[in-house]
């Protein structure tokens, strides 16, 4: 699926998480979603659960009351998906954190289980996706 259908399909799916995304200054109306297929279902899911929560946290309150939340940029950066927004509150910030990570054992390309790769310019890719010269070479180390 495009990038543009996709963003489509979810703006009309969860209109809590994109009431505020055109009138947005920041860089997602600008670029929209940068990066693969293989993490639409993450967002996808991500967006299910803020928009549920969003329409849960604000039922009964008035404008003033209401959490706001508005997507920032949502793109790959050091190999894994980074969800920047503003506003928003701990559950929210939890279910982005988990997205995130869940994008570092996901296959940017495909969606199949991957791991992260590469030296210099990281990448989360399953075998068939990986650069032949990464194949054999594992991140198990990083950090040690």
């Amino acid at each position: 699926m495009s990038e543009e259908n996709f963003l489509a399909e979810m703006i009309e799916k969860y209109p809590y998480v994109f009431a505020r995304a055109a009138d947005n200054i920041r860089p997602f109306p600008m670029f929209g979603i940068e990066c693969g297929s293989g993490w639409y279902p993450i967002l996808n899911q991500l967006f299910a659960c803020i928009n549920s929560h969003l329409d849960w946290i604000n039922k009964g309150k008035d404008d003033v009351e209401k959490v706001t939340f508005v997507i920032a940029q949502i793109k790959e950066k050091f190999g894994t998906l980074r969800f920047y927004y503003d506003g928003g509150d701990e559950q929210i910030h939890g279910m982005a954190r988990m997205a995130e990570a869940m994008s570092e054992v996901t296959c940017e390309v495909c969606g199949n289980p991957g791991q992260l790769r590469g030296r210099g310019w990281l990448y989360t890719a399953c075998d068939q996706h990986t650069r032949p010269e990464d194949l054999y070479n594992d991140h198990d180390d990083i950090g040690n």
